[in-house]
């Protein structure tokens, strides 16, 4: 086969070169980011704290029901301990879930709140009076 002839002032066109194919960039790590490295890091040792805490309540309350069963039964009064020491358990897993750090639109609602309350004006007198005021 043959090329089909070229048009006249062909050579003299100048072609834009291909664009060469990159791969996409992978996403920047976020363990590189120091405040988000030190923020996993404070959640693992909150959460390791927690199931110490978790593992010392199991032990503690599983030697009291031994004692319970020793000293012959009766009343089960291990369950006091139990529900006591149990609420603090809920407590402290409920707040590994709590934020520690607010967020940048919390930040800017609370600015917005204390703005309403000052009604907007900007004071200099640390009790919000402006002007002379009569003493008594």
């Amino acid at each position: 086969m043959t090329e089909p002839p070229a048009r006249p002032g062909d050579e003299d066109v100048p072609h834009p070169p291909l664009p060469s194919w990159q791969p996409p960039a992978a996403p920047p790590d976020p363990a590189a980011d120091p405040e988000i490295r030190a923020r996993a890091l404070k959640q693992l040792e909150d959460r390791k704290g927690f199931q110490i805490h978790l593992t010392v309540y199991a032990a503690v309350i599983g030697f009291l029901v031994v004692i319970w069963l020793l000293s012959g039964g009766g009343d089960f009064w291990p369950v006091w301990p139990a529900a006591a020491w149990g609420l603090g358990i809920v407590i402290h897993g409920a707040s590994l879930r709590w934020d520690d750090e607010p967020s940048e639109e919390e930040i800017a609602e609370q600015a917005r709140r204390i703005s309403g309350r000052r009604g907007d004006r900007p004071t200099t007198d640390p009790r919000g009076l402006e002007g002379p005021q009569d003493t008594v």
